[in-house]
């Protein structure tokens, strides 16, 4: 058995050698025919010429047929002229005779080689370019991925409960081919002279030409959306690896000394004509996933019959949940390092869930997606703050997250500006936004962010991860901090390429008036790096979990 095995192996590569040099003896006579080819033509072309010259001199009356007159209209048809109605001496070679007419012209014209010597160049590398192109298409066509197969025969039976459909059940050819949307988001503004929506559309349909369709749209949430129709299961996540990789090269393009994990990429596969709302959900929800990750810059989600229920469920269960008063809210602190002392305090939200416990609120918001039920989070946690602040007697300054959507809903404006006015808190309460987002809607929050310059409150801009154009942001008079996002505060003592992005920021800080703050410091090395970087403040974990429960709701 082992020789039997031996010989086949020796014969495939004897096969395969042979069938190398069969393709290669068979490319150079190709490329040898054509060529015999071409220089047949261009000679041809060449005693055309002759025979324009030879019509030429016999129309001319017999006094202009001078050797010199001859050798003159020779020379416009590029021949050279040897003699007219005579032999030309033996010793002359190489020459043609012509006639027409009753005249005779023996003339030498140059060598095909030397006068096409340009395009036979150009047409051999044309050959030899198809040539090449052909043989590695015919190596990338035998290894192409093979289909999957629906086997009819020896199947056995599959437990169908609780089992992944796009995995386990038996399915059609057409069956085994999924879509897949997928938001990438990057944190670097690309600037004015760069259409975004043109730029990676172009792009993308260069790339990703092998799939039927590809859709890209540019979202105003600074989100890019792409789709891909038609591609095989085994493939999804090297397609969405592909994607990632695709979108940092572009950005590495126009800056060099980004890193790849500034693009996050958040997708969902799904069977076709599945209900598009919950495929979007689910990518933004992955996405979400992707970006509070330091070190997992890719997240798939597969749209299966679990995830249709659960999508349905979760996000009526979690304002339930609100509305019934089933939540903790607490207040973390934000420490100055010049005087050691509590500056403010950032509202933070835990959910008491029926099955999964005490949710911190980044994990369950990217369930929520309708204007009500955001509209309902942040009233409460807005009212449940201003209750707070109204009790507490050392006049603590607190922070409060609210969702982008509201921010340019004009009701919601104008509800959170009574509130202000009712409750006497303008001096006692920021509100905090993230600075892609604040840039992406500059036109629609210009005028909430002027009434809150108005009643003595206004913004603080968090999750910074890069420099910023100051420009956008001189003009805006309510903003009174800004705050590192976390991924960039997460091992800045270790990172020469973070300090660098953290001093920039600190400069174009000091630019606008604005002090830097950083969120999620955990270790005494990164707390001691910031203050070195001209860092102002900071939050996280190593100055104090947030524990501190400033108002409980019954449960």
């Amino acid at each position: 058995m082992k020789c039997g095995t031996v010989m086949k192996q020796v014969i495939k590569r004897i096969t395969e050698t042979l069938s190398k040099w069969y393709l290669i003896i068979a490319s150079l006579l190709l490329v040898c025919f054509l060529n015999a080819l071409l220089v047949h033509l261009f000679h041809l072309q060449i005693h055309q010429r002759g025979m324009q010259f030879t019509q030429s001199v016999s129309v001319l009356p017999e006094t202009d047929k001078t050797d010199d007159s001859l050798e003159l209209l020779a020379k416009q048809f590029n021949l050279q002229f040897v003699s007219y109605n005579t032999t030309p001496p033996l010793q002359i070679k190489n020459v043609d005779r012509f006639e027409f007419a009753g005249t005779t012209i023996f003339i030498k014209h140059p060598n095909v080689w030397q006068e096409y010597a340009s395009i036979l160049l150009l047409f051999n590398l044309l050959f030899i370019g198809i040539l090449v192109f052909g043989y590695r298409w015919w190596l990338i066509y035998k290894v192409r991925p093979k289909s999957f197969k629906r086997e009819h025969k020896n199947t056995l039976p599959v437990e169908t409960e609780n089992v992944l459909p796009t995995i386990q059940h038996p399915r059609s050819t057409d069956e085994n081919l999924f879509n897949i949307f997928a938001l990438i988001k990057w944190s670097y503004h690309l600037g004015e002279s760069i259409d975004a929506q043109q730029h990676f559309s172009i792009q993308f349909h260069k790339h990703f030409s092998a799939y039927p369709n590809c859709s890209v749209k540019y979202l105003n949430s600074g989100a890019l959306a792409v789709t891909l129709e038609q591609v095989a299961w085994g493939d999804v996540s090297a397609v969405s690896k592909k994607m990632h990789e695709f979108v940092f090269q572009v950005l590495f393009a126009i800056r060099g000394d980004l890193s790849r994990k500034i693009v996050k990429l958040g997708g969902c596969y799904y069977q076709p004509k599945s209900d598009q709302t919950k495929v979007y959900q689910l990518a933004r929800s992955a996405l979400t996933v992707a970006s509070n990750n330091v070190w997992q810059h890719i997240h798939l989600t597969p749209l299966n019959k679990t995830h249709e229920i659960s999508m349905q469920n979760s996000e009526e269960d979690f304002i339930k949940y609100i509305q019934n008063g089933q939540f903790i809210l607490f207040f973390q602190p934000l420490f100055c390092f010049s005087t050691q002392e509590i500056m403010q305090s950032e509202a933070l939200l835990r959910v008491r869930h029926g099955q999964l416990g005490l949710i911190a609120a980044k994990q369950f918001v990217p369930q929520l997606h309708s204007k009500e039920s955001l509209w309902i989070l942040d009233t409460l946690i807005v009212e449940h703050t201003f209750k707070v602040l109204n009790k507490d007697k050392s006049h603590l300054l607190a922070s409060v997250n609210i969702h982008v959507i509201n921010w340019c809903e004009p009701k919601f404006a104008n509800w959170l500006l009574r509130g202000l006015e009712k409750n006497k808190l303008s001096g006692r309460v920021l509100f905090e936004m993230a600075l892609d987002d604040f840039c992406h809607h500059r036109e629609q929050l210009e005028s909430i962010a002027r009434q809150l310059d108005e009643l003595g409150t206004g913004l603080v801009l968090d999750h910074v991860s890069e420099s910023f154009s100051v420009k956008d942001l001189r003009d805006v008079k309510c903003i009174k901090a800004l705050k590192l996002a976390f991924e960039l505060v997460h091992s800045v003592d270790s990172s020469l390429v973070q300090q660098k992005v953290v001093r920039q920021i600190v400069k174009l800080g000091k630019q606008l008036g604005l002090p830097v703050y950083a969120v999620g410091v955990e270790t005494q090395s990164e707390l001691k790096c910031l203050q070195r970087l001209g860092v102002k403040g900071a939050q996280g974990y190593y100055f104090s979990e947030p524990l501190q429960q400033l108002e409980l709701a019954g449960y």
